[in-house]
């Protein structure tokens, strides 16, 4: 027996009516698109602002009605009153957030994908490091049509997770978002309540100075527990320094910290087999401090330097015209070097 086709269909939740002097000036307009949404007085110093708002909210070509002739939403004339239909999401060519959340909703319902309703947060926790960091790389580049696109990526990893949360009887999106907001009005009292801060350094004090009221939590100790353990051991080194540094306890500069480089490095080359993975990860811990101190985000650049690696090798391999594994030491040396010359030219 043949599968049933799906079909999808939002139904109309009601009307929504805004004068257009107040939609024209409003910065942020949202409305559930599933309303019908009615533009009063529309007149001729209006007539732009709405035609240019409604094209953002649902894309220029949206069918409008002014005053019961049909036109494109970007070419709303002066009328009366400009009328929007109910548009589920299938029908848009713009979306916002709550498009997003139905979406998911819709993939997750039981009738919805089979892999989407499947997953559990275990599941899928490691593609939010991994979007996370596909973010990271196209800031990198500059790219910045991947990064609209990343950014994308990275919503739809918290969306996700917010939905199996539903399912679960969890806690929903709006609870998550309720936090959130909540959390940003609380950590910036310096823009919602009475703390002055007039640079980036006295907005970044005031941050972190609410947030440790906010845990109950004072003093570098607290502040080195709180960073999460699920970081990359890097960029866990980093913040963990930088706690010390705030209690007063750092090095004087990036020369005082490259010596302890020196001592850990003498400490691994010398330890015994049981002793020798602490004394690695000294090693590293004491290389991490030297780059901070010199102003440099280790993270970053390791990974540029083994982007340069790989695109070293690729060049080295294809200098060779045999895998790197067929040639000689000396010969693989030779060509290795010959690739970096070349980089300098």
């Amino acid at each position: 027996m043949a599968a049933e086709k799906r079909t999808y269909r939002e139904i109309k939740t009601g009307t929504l009516t805004v004068d257009a002097k107040a939609f024209a000036a409003a910065e942020d307009f949202y409305y559930d698109t599933r309303s019908e949404l009615k533009i009063t007085d529309v007149g001729e110093s209006d007539a732009q602002a709405v035609a240019d708002k409604l094209s953002q909210l649902v894309g220029a070509d949206a069918e409008v009605c002014c005053d019961g002739r049909k036109t494109r939403a970007a070419d709303i004339v002066p009328c009366k009153e400009a009328s929007l239909e109910p548009l589920s999401f299938l029908d848009k060519k713009r979306h916002d957030f709550a498009d997003l959340i139905r979406i998911m909703r819709r993939l997750c319902a039981e009738d919805g994908c089979e892999w989407d309703k499947a997953q559990t947060h275990e599941s899928i926790r490691a593609n939010a490091v991994e979007e996370a960091y596909e973010l990271v790389e196209a800031i990198n580049n500059k790219d910045i049509p991947n990064i609209r696109e990343e950014c994308g990526d990275v919503m739809l990893q918290s969306v996700f997770h917010c939905r199996i949360a539903e399912k679960n009887g969890e806690f929903t999106v709006s609870d998550a978002l309720t936090e959130l907001c909540e959390k940003l009005i609380q950590r910036h009292p310096h823009v919602f309540g009475d703390v002055v801060a007039t640079n980036p350094e006295e907005s970044l004090s005031s941050w972190e100075a609410a947030k440790a009221k906010e845990k109950g939590a004072y003093g570098a100790v607290a502040k080195m527990k709180r960073t999460a353990k699920a970081l990359p051991a890097v960029e866990r080194a980093v913040k963990v320094q930088k706690a010390a540094k705030k209690a007063g306890f750092d090095f004087a500069n990036a020369d005082d910290a490259a010596k302890k480089v020196g001592e850990e490095l003498a400490e691994c080359l010398s330890a015994s087999d049981t002793e020798r993975e602490m004394e690695c990860g000294d090693l590293l811990f004491a290389a991490v401090n030297v780059i901070r101190l010199l102003g440099i985000d280790p993270e970053i650049a390791l990974s540029r330097s083994v982007a340069k690696f790989v695109s070293r090798f690729e060049r080295l391999e294809a200098a060779a015209g045999v895998p790197v594994g067929e040639l000689t030491p000396e010969r693989a040396d030779e060509l290795w070097e010959a690739v970096k010359a070349d980089e300098n030219r």
